[in-house]
Parts: C-alpha cells; structure tokens; sequence
C-alpha cells in the first residue's frame, strides 16, 4: 500500500463540528508540524487580502483593461491583471497577521 500523502492525510482527519468556534489561523498555526505543506499553502491563501473596493466601481476601468492589444487575453490573465493592480495600488490599510502566524 502506497504511502499517504500529507494531503491525504489531512483530508482523512476526523472532521470538527460546525457548531464550535474556530479561529482558523490559530488552527493552521497548531497542526503546521504535523503537516507543514498543507500549513504552508493555508497562510498563504489566508494572508490575501480581501479587495473593499466595489466590484462595478473596479471594473469601470475595463476600457483600459481590454483593449484592441489585450483584447486576445484570456480572461484568467485579465482577472490576474486586475487583483495585481488591486494589491499594488489598493487600500494601504493592510491587516497586519503576523499575530497568528
């Protein structure tokens, strides 16, 4: 029987009930031993900053986001395009989560 891997193994956990309070960083700063992988990709997902900006106010810019020379992109590229702009230009009251990790 092949090993498992750390993926599997955590999917194969017993799953914890809903009904509980569950600070997720605090979760993944725990078990980051028992699967470091896994941990790895959680905080950096975790640590995304969540865009406030209107969707309809972002996207009135979208004469200047496709145009006759970008209009070939595919729309993954358009979308990248858009959050690295966000992340770049945003809001500068970034949410600081050194404290859990």
């Amino acid at each position: 029987m092949p090993k498992k891997s750390e993926l599997e193994m955590y999917l194969d956990e017993q799953k914890i009930d809903r009904k509980i309070e569950l600070y997720i960083l605090h979760f993944w700063k725990a078990n980051q031993y028992r699967f470091p992988e896994v941990s790895a990709i959680a905080r950096d997902i975790l640590c995304i900053l969540i865009s406030i900006v209107a969707s309809e106010s972002d996207f009135s810019n979208s004469g200047r986001i496709l145009d006759q020379y970008r209009s070939a992109l595919k729309h993954d590229i358009v979308e990248a395009l858009v959050c690295v702009k966000d992340w770049l230009y945003g809001d500068k009251g970034a949410i600081f989560l050194n404290f859990y990790l």
